[in-house]
Order: structure tokens, then C-alpha cells, then sequence
């Protein structure tokens, strides 16, 4: 890292990124909210490390209501904003990392070692993705939580629906670690905080797939309303939730892992499913649209009393083939607001179909595997376990190591998420009929053949999450990827061995110690000092007439 030069990225008083091309010959550091304008376009080579400015608080702005007692709204006084990089609506991002070189996301002065555990969380802001899509909101648009556009642009105001299917770019093979940070707290008590990732409004021509948020401050992905579609997405240890949703988003979502740790006090739930801003005075009148999205294939591991799914404020979801495991509740289905959870499973807007559950409570009673919660419909909990029970759910034992320990921010005893084909087969009826989805014949985010797309890639492998995977019976394990000292030219399965330290070195010719054999440039070059004689300008090991008429062609030129 430390052959890389530091550009610092600040918004240029309004004017943003414009359209720049980012690559990973340079370190990025955002001073402050950072915004690509609409109409620019912001390209991000794999292998770019982006990184936040910490925000230091100094000072608490508090209010009082006209009938003298104090208001629930606090607004924080910075004396150094905290790094955020918004793509605003209008704007594109295209960020492709890949699987053998990502691009990450996090704050200013990480190592990148290996040494920042996931007890180091809220260190900058985060990124945040605008589209115009539609949302339930009462005006139909909203702006971004956390996030102020200090130009008066309003580059921080998403939705209204002009563009609902549109595209604001590509995130691919991108990690986002040590986010999320807060500018205060409403007047209705709620947080104004971001999130590793924010999707807002984002349309479903945007391309969202292999993302992992780790250690947020807050949430590790949050989305507001839009019909964007998610895959393969990794959230860990983030602060409240990992997957949350509101204000009507009804996209797709695929492969998507989370995990919490509430023994160390590290998330709320592992999915909180939020349909409108009603309880902030914010919604349509026809709470339309809803929050609907279509999942599949989600594995959402707990540790602790923590709940798998929070679903309230009308949210709706249509769940299917996906295991939650080691939590002190499955779903909880809340019914406190005019258009609640329940009024969307009466609507027929909800379907939790074909799902497992394993070490829920006590004993993976049906009571808490899902549970009527804050209402007042007589045979609530009765009608929610006629739906869990009529649309094929069910406890069942994963056949897989899903219990971890941890200490101080780190896996001490890892997991291996691999499914017993037996056990989490799935039948063809309850397959994905959208063309959008895989149609892979198994429950949860992993299959059974060993593959991990969690691995090679991402932070937490390096926290040690998955540890060493066993090598099935009758395939080669090792590594799989061609960049790494260790390819392994007849592995079949990737097992997680792969490593870039021993074949590196010193890649520039002209450097002293100069490694004819490095693949990888470890920012070690020592350079040969060309200037002992400052007077010798053309470098040509003597001084001459040239020199002198190159110093004059120059004399009394204005330097930048």
C-alpha cells in the first residue's frame, strides 16, 4: 500500500467528482461527503481502494417544542465532516471489481493487514447510490438519511419515479468495511445515520452483485423503495441490521448471506423489513407502493437472542427457499400501524414459502419460528402459523457447522455453511419462475458441492469466518485462482489456501533491488538517485551548452 500515491477527494465546492476514472495505481481519501453530479459518470478500476475520513463531533445542537418540554431531535456539530461518496440521481458508477481483485471501501488509515477487527465500526461515512424510482413516500421523493448537500443542489434528494426502471451503474466484487456514521437524531427519535451501502430509489437496470458490508455502524445494506435486484451479498457483524428495507422497494434478491454476533452486542436482527415511513408522518395515502421484494436463497446465521427477520411498517416480502439459524426468534410479523405487516399477509402481498429453520428460542417451536407480535387481531398467531405451515416451512436440522466464536473483533471457531444435500433439497415446484433468478435445486445462499462465493475475495475470510472448508470426495481442493503464488492448476474446488506474499517483490526494472520473478509489486522498490549533478538538466553526465540553453528556453517562466 505504501507505494501507492494518496489523492485527497473532497466535492470542489459543489462542482463533485465531475466524470474521473479512479485506478488502483492510487489511493482515493474523501475529506467530506463526496458527490458524482448528474449527468457524470464515476469508472472505478478493481482493485481501487477508496477510503473515508473519520467525522469528529465537537458539539450537540438540542431543540424545544413550542409547549416548552424537549424535543427527541439532536443535530451534531462536526469539526471534521465524516468521507461519503454519493452517486446522486442522474448520476452512474461503474465499479467492477472481480473475484481475484475486489474494490474496497474503508477508512482512512486502515491497514488493510488483516489487523482491523469487526469491533472497529462507524470510522466514515459510506456510499450511497441515488436513482429516480418510485417510492411510497407522501411526496414520492425523500432525502438521503445522514447525508446534507451543503451547495443547496440537492443532490442528496432521490425518487419521484421519473425514471423507475433506469440505471445508475454497476457495484460488482465490492467491500465495504467499517462504515456508517450519524449526523443526529430526529424529531421523531430515529437515527440520521448511514450505512456501508444505501440504495435509494436505485432502478432495476443497475447492477448490484457480490457486495459484502462488514462492521457498519449502523446497517450493512439499506434500500429505499426502487425495483433494483440484488445478488450474492455478504453482511457481517453490522451494528443493527444486515438487509434492511422501506419505503416500497420491489426488486429481486438472491444469495444473500448475513450473520450477527449479539453475545458482543453486534445486531439488532439479521433482516429488518420495513414497508413505509408512516410512524414519521411520510407516507401515500394508499401506502403504495408496497415493500414487496421477491427472495431467494437467503442464510441468515444469529448468535444469541437476536431476531432472523423484523417484519413491520407494512412491509410485505415474498420469501422462499432460505434458512435461518441460531436466533432467539424467527420472524417477528408486528401488526401496530394502519397498514402493517398483517394487513399485507391479509392483501395476499406476503408469501413465506418453503423456508427452514434450526435452533430458534428454546426449541424451534412454530411460536418462535414466527410470531404475531404488537397487534390486536384475536387469532393473529393462529393465522400466521396457518400460512408458515400451509407454504411447506419448517424446522429442520441444516447438517452444517453454523456455531462460531469470536474474541475481540475476530473468528476463533469458524463456520462451514454447506448444506446436506438431503436434507436442504429443494423440490422443482418450489423453483424461481423469474428468469431473473437461478434456478439452483437447494435451501440458503450456499450449495452443497462446497462452493463458497464468499471466499478469496472478502473481508471475512479475513476475519476468519470460514476457516478451512473440507474437501468433498472426488474433487481436488486447493487454490483456483491463476493471480496467486499458489495456483494450483488441477484444483476444482477453491479451498480458501490462496495467498500473494511469497512471489512478491520489487517489480520496476530500474530499482535497485529490481525481482525479475515478482507477481505481485509489494512496494519495496529502492530507486537509484539520477540527480547528483543538478546542473546536468538533459541527464546526459556532463554539463554543456544544451544544459545552459535549456535553462534559458525556461527563465522566467511562473511556476504552478
Amino acid at each position: 500500500m505504501e507505494s501507492r500515491p494518496i489523492s485527497l477527494i473532497d466535492d470542489a465546492d459543489g462542482l463533485g467528482t465531475g466524470t474521473v476514472h479512479w485506478t488502483c495505481d492510487t489511493l482515493y481519501v474523501l475529506t467530506e461527503t463526496v458527490f458524482v453530479n448528474p449527468g457524470d459518470a464515476l469508472t472505478i478500476d478493481p482493485g481501487t481502494v477508496i477510503m473515508g475520513r473519520q467525522g469528529l463531533v465537537i458539539d450537540t445542537l438540542t431543540y424545544t417544542l413550542p409547549n416548552g418540554n424537549p424535543s427527541l431531535r439532536e443535530d451534531y456539530i462536526f469539526s471534521q465532516e465524516a468521507g461519503s461518496l454519493v452517486i446522486s440521481a442522474g448520476a452512474s458508477i461503474l465499479a467492477e471489481g472481480s473475484s481475484n481483485c475486489p474494490i474496497v471501501f474503508t477508512y482512512e488509515g486502515d491497514p488493510l493487514d488483516g489487523s482491523s477487527g469487526y469491533d472497529v465500526r462507524g470510522m466514515w461515512g459510506g456510499l450511497i447510490v441515488c436513482g429516480h424510482g418510485a417510492l411510497n413516500t407522501y411526496d414520492g421523493d425523500d432525502t438521503v438519511e445522514g447525508i446534507e448537500d451543503e451547495s443547496g443542489q440537492d443532490r442528496n434528494v432521490y425518487g419521484g419515479g421519473s425514471n423507475p426502471d433506469g440505471s445508475s451503474g454497476v457495484l460488482k466484487f465490492i467491500s465495504i468495511r467499517h462504515a456508517s456514521t450519524s449526523r443526529g437524531i430526529s424529531q421523531f427519535g430515529n437515527g440520521l445515520e448511514t450505512n456501508a451501502l444505501t440504495l435509494c430509489g436505485v432502478g432495476s437496470l443497475t447492477a448490484i452483485e457480490y457486495i459484502e458490508a462488514v462492521a457498519s455502524g449502523d446497517d450493512g445494506i439499506q434500500i429505499f423503495g426502487g425495483t433494483v435486484n440484488v445478488r450474492h451479498l455478504g453482511l457481517a457483524f453490522n451494528q443493527e441490521d444486515g438487509l434492511e428495507y422501506d419505503q416500497g422497494w420491489q426488486g429481486n434478491g438472491q444469495f444473500i448471506f448475513a450473520i450477527t454476533d449479539e453475545i458482543n452486542g453486534v445486531g439488532e436482527t439479521a433482516g429488518d423489513y420495513e414497508g413505509d415511513d408512516y410512524e414519521e408522518f411520510d407516507v401515500d395515502m394508499t401506502f403504495m407502493p408496497y415493500s414487496n421484494p421477491l427472495l431467494y436463497n437467503q442464510t441468515y446465521v444469529g448468535r444469541g437472542d437476536a431476531t432472523a427477520i423484523r417484519l413491520h411498517n407494512g412491509a410485505g416480502v415474498r420469501l422462499h427457499n432460505s434458512a435461518f439459524l441460531n436466533f432467539g426468534l424467527g420472524i417477528d410479523f408486528e401488526d401496530e400501524d394502519p397498514c402493517d405487516a398483517w394487513e399485507l399477509l391479509l392483501f395476499g402481498e406476503t408469501l413465506i414459502e418453503n423456508n427452514r429453520f434450526w435452533d430458534i428460542g428454546d426449541s424451534s417451536a412454530i411460536s418462535e419460528m414466527i410470531l404475531y407480535n404488537e397487534g390486536f387481531v384475536w387469532n393473529g398467531q393462529d393465522e400466521v402459523e396457518a400460512h408458515f405451515l400451509a407454504n411447506n416451512n419448517s424446522a429442520m436440522d441444516p447438517g452444517c457447522d453454523f456455531l462460531f466464536a469470536s474474541a475481540s473483533g475476530f473468528i476463533t471457531d469458524p463456520i462451514d455453511l454447506t448444506p446436506t444435500t438431503e436434507a436442504f433439497a429443494v423440490d422443482s415446484s418450489y423453483l424461481p419462475a423469474d428468469d431473473w433468478f437461478l434456478p439452483v435445486n437447494y435451501i440458503g445462499a450456499f450449495a452443497p458441492d462446497q462452493t463458497n462465493w464468499l471466499t478469496c475475495w472478502t473481508y471475512m475470510e479475513q476475519l476468519g469466518l470460514f476457516g478451512e472448508w473440507d474437501t468433498p470426495e472426488g474433487v481436488t481442493g486447493g487454490c483456483t485462482y491463476a493471480f496467486a503464488c499458489n495456483f494450483n492448476p488441477d484444483a476444482t474446488v477453491d479451498d480458501g489456501s490462496c495467498e500473494v506474499e511469497s512471489c512478491s517483490g520489487c517489480m520496476w526494472p530500474d530499482a535497485l533491488n529490481y525481482d525479475e520473478n515478482a507477481l505481485w509489486d509489494d512496494g519495496s522498490c529502492i530507486l537509484q538517485d539520477i540527480n547528483d549533478c543538478p546542473e546536468d538538466i538533459n541527464q546526459d553526465g556532463q554539463v554543456t551548452t544544451t544544459d545552459l540553453l535549456m535553462f534559458l528556453s525556461a527563465f522566467g517562466m511562473v511556476c504552478p
